[in-house]
């Protein structure tokens, strides 16, 4: 297996994890969506009795640490659930035909990601602020779609994630870190000056339309960054 360069933008399921030093990872459902620049992962666990409860989810912006070993850092910008723990680097390796082989820095951990089976389509993504200050950040590669809301100290809701596809009723988030009867369902609306719109459909987090203005990536601090 080779390195890769970057992962293909793609929703990715995982089925192996196995790490050397930490305690056994009980998350049962791993689902990782990734775009040609942001991220978004929810993790779920099973309990005995087979009940299904989010367990941590996270987005932010996927970085490359060195090129030439495929080592890369999965930057949390917005997290949700319980901590992490520790920054997210690892190696990425393309498992051909399948999917990707995560290797933990140091060889702490491995992980196998399967690549979900949808037909490539076009990647959008945009990370955004609204005038309460709630950051959002979403990732959408053909129908699939990961969004990841900072805490809404207005409405007194912690960070949230949401993973799931597009439907013909709407944005339907078959894995939310909101607990209810009914996945999530919401519409979401770019506009050409880089805002984008969100307005939840159901339940209890139905409202007006929330509108989010881009936040725009921090230039480099190098010398000479000005002339790049």
């Amino acid at each position: 297996m080779e390195p890769t360069l970057r992962p293909a933008p793609a929703a990715y399921r995982r089925h192996l994890f196995h790490s050397r030093d930490a305690t056994p990872d009980q998350c049962s459902d791993v689902v990782w969506v990734q775009g040609s620049r942001y991220f978004c992962d929810a993790r779920f666990s099973t309990d005995a009795a087979g009940a299904t409860a989010f367990h941590m989810g996270f987005a932010g912006e996927l970085e490359g640490t060195d090129t030439a070993s495929g080592e890369f850092e999965w930057v949390h910008a917005i997290a949700a659930g319980e901590a992490f723990g520790s920054a997210d680097i690892g190696q990425l390796f393309d498992v051909p035909g399948w999917g990707l082989l995560e290797v933990g820095r140091h060889l702490d951990y491995v992980e196998l990601w399967q690549r979900c089976p949808d037909e490539p389509g076009p990647v959008w993504e945009a990370r955004g602020v609204d005038e309460q200050g709630t950051e959002a950040l979403v990732v959408c590669v053909g129908d699939r779609f990961g969004l990841a809301l900072g805490a809404d100290a207005a409405g007194g809701r912690p960070p949230s994630v949401h993973i799931g596809s597009r439907t013909r009723q709407g944005w339907l988030a078959r894995y939310s870190s909101w607990s209810g009867p009914e996945p999530p369902l919401f519409s979401l609306s770019p506009e050409s000056d880089g805002r984008f719109v969100i307005s939840w459909q159901a339940g209890e987090h139905s409202g007006p339309p929330v509108s989010f203005d881009p936040i725009h990536p921090t230039r480099p601090t190098h010398p000479g960054a000005e002339n790049d």
